[in-house]
């Protein structure tokens, strides 16, 4: 959901029967939170709900899509005005196919947002409880978001895409115009590859290569995890460690994090240039180990 305004109580009615994993892209400005148009409180309700929460404060738009196949676009918030009887005169649209640029817009968009952890919502209700007794103003609470760096220890920040030729071989597809890839998996995961390595369309292959090469392994989270990795770690330490260190909220199972360590594994072999080998030494589980220096 990519929505600018949320009160939490019509959000959790609108979710009372979904199952599926949430992730909300909001705003929270200092007149909408003072005036009660946005909540700090939708916080603990996305954390209690394993619900990601993301703040954006330059989106409009109001989105919700179950998988970039289709969406709706809205007119709507998730308030009473927007979605209860007796409100807002609204209008919606089903946009029944998403186009290659629209799903990578999407995904820049969520590249670009910040994810709401429990320092920052901390901060704003310390800030938010202060405005009766001595109010701050709005520069005190610019100074809190300004002071939240982007968060590159996400699990979203690690790579999706199960192997770095379908990356490659999809990216080349996008760039003559055809579909992604029909598999939603695979095409999902690409599109967050590109926004979070920051690659533009239109690159050659050798461009392409060379600059997803550069982007991976100088991403924070990549960098501690070669750390760590030195001179080598089994599959299973790789996963807590990565759960340790992640700043996920909720934080993800070492269950969940399986399939992020396979291809964290592969893209670190296929990239290093021979720098890192993964094996199965006896009847342990994999290992990924450096051969050069």
């Amino acid at each position: 959901m990519y929505v600018p305004y949320i009160k939490t109580a019509i959000l959790e009615k609108l979710l009372k029967d979904v199952t599926a994993k949430v992730i909300i892209i909001t705003t929270w400005k200092t007149e909408d939170l003072l005036s009660g148009s946005s909540e700090l409180k939708l916080y603990p309700f996305c954390k209690s709900n394993r619900i990601t929460l993301y703040i954006n404060n330059s989106i409009h738009l109001k989105i919700y899509s179950g998988d970039f196949d289709d969406m709706i676009l809205s007119t709507s918030n998730i308030s009473e005005r927007g979605l209860m009887p007796d409100g807002n005169y609204e209008c919606a649209t089903l946009i029944t196919k998403l186009t290659n640029k629209d799903r990578l817009y999407f995904a820049e968009i969520k590249r670009n947002s910040q994810h709401v952890d429990e320092k920052m919502y901390l901060q704003l209700l310390e800030w938010y409880e202060k405005q009766e007794k001595k109010p701050e103003g709005e520069d005190r609470f610019k100074e809190i978001i300004g002071s939240m760096k982007h968060d590159d220890f996400l699990i979203s920040s690690l790579p999706m895409t199960r192997s770095v030729e379908i990356l490659e071989e999809v990216y080349m597809k996008i760039n003559e115009g055809l579909e992604a890839d029909n598999d939603k998996e695979i095409r999902d995961s690409v599109f967050h590859d590109l926004a979070n390595y920051r690659i533009p369309l239109k690159m050659s292959r050798e461009q392409f290569r060379k600059l997803l090469k550069e982007s991976f392994f100088l991403h924070p989270f990549i960098k501690k995890i070669d750390e760590f990795i030195a001179p080598e770690a089994y599959f299973g330490r790789i996963k807590e460690w990565i759960q340790k260190n992640c700043t996920d909220v909720p934080v993800p199972s070492r269950r969940e994090l399986t399939g992020n360590v396979q291809v964290l594994l592969e893209w670190f072999e296929k990239l290093g240039d021979g720098k890192y080998e993964v094996d199965i030494p006896g009847e342990y589980s994999q290992r990924i180990r450096r051969v050069k220096p």
